[in-house]
């Protein structure tokens, strides 16, 4: 297998749809209990329900696909398949946690390592978003990003801060976007900004990580919803949103 055709491309998307969804059943409005032992870093957050609902997605993917390779939040299984797929439990566990709505699933997947179809669902704003070669959409209608390209009325969305990364510059981006924007939003969850910023709530968005369950998903999704992604490697930063306003932000930021 080494074209994919249109209709396997939708058959795919309609079967990975009702999968993103049915898994949030496992976790939402359920009891958790907290795997410290799981913890990749200092201020982790990882559930019980963040591994169970990982072993359903692979569990219910395998039968998609057939052969898989998994590149999770929680668990990574590679093997020699041509399609990878990325999940994301629960992404903003912490928001989770507290009664903070503002969390969901999130799923990509590849194919010769490239994305074809990328799945986020909002469970508790019971909204599905997804992507693929035909376009982005939300509960199957269409969504491009905001056309909104000066700062006065622009809001910017940031991805939560990380210690690990680049701290200081992030400090900085705040200062900078906090004097020039008309607001600026942390939401706690790359699944809730992605799709805010492809629906076109917010007009930027800037995210900072090295994991792809993080970006992977969220940004195929902005990109067929017609933005533009800016990475910085070197800090592991990444700017999204209409390619005018893009442009203006890298040089506010002097983003290079």
């Amino acid at each position: 297998m080494n074209e994919l055709t249109d209709k396997q491309i939708l058959t795919w998307t309609k079967k990975l749809v009702k999968v993103v969804k049915d898994s949030s059943k496992i976790y939402l409005n359920k009891n958790f209990e907290e795997l410290v032992e799981k913890h990749k870093f200092e201020n982790d957050d990882v559930t019980n329900l963040d591994v169970k609902t990982q072993d359903f997605l692979e569990k219910k993917c395998l039968r998609i696909f057939k052969i898989c390779n998994f590149i999770g939040e929680e668990k990574q299984t590679p093997n020699e398949s041509l399609i990878s797929v990325i999940i994301d439990p629960i992404d903003g566990t912490y928001n989770f946690k507290h009664n903070i709505k503002n969390f969901g699933t999130q799923v990509c997947v590849l194919f010769n390592k490239l994305p074809i179809i990328s799945v986020l669902y909002l469970p508790n704003e019971k909204k599905v978003y997804c992507a693929n070669k035909f376009g982005a959409f939300e509960n199957g209608k269409k969504i491009t990003v905001s056309n909104c390209d000066n700062f006065k009325d622009a809001v910017v969305e940031l991805g939560d801060f990380s210690t690990k990364l680049n701290f200081r510059e992030q400090q900085q981006y705040v200062k900078i976007l906090s004097e020039t924007f008309k607001r600026v939003r942390i939401n706690g969850s790359s699944c809730m900004d992605a799709c805010l910023l492809a629906r076109g709530s917010v007009d930027l968005y800037i995210l900072y990580t090295i994991n792809p369950w993080d970006k992977v998903p969220g940004q195929y999704l902005i990109k067929q919803a017609g933005g533009t992604i800016v990475a910085n490697k070197e800090n592991n930063t990444f700017i999204a949103g209409n390619e005018n306003l893009v442009n203006k932000a890298i040089k506010l930021l002097n983003f290079e």
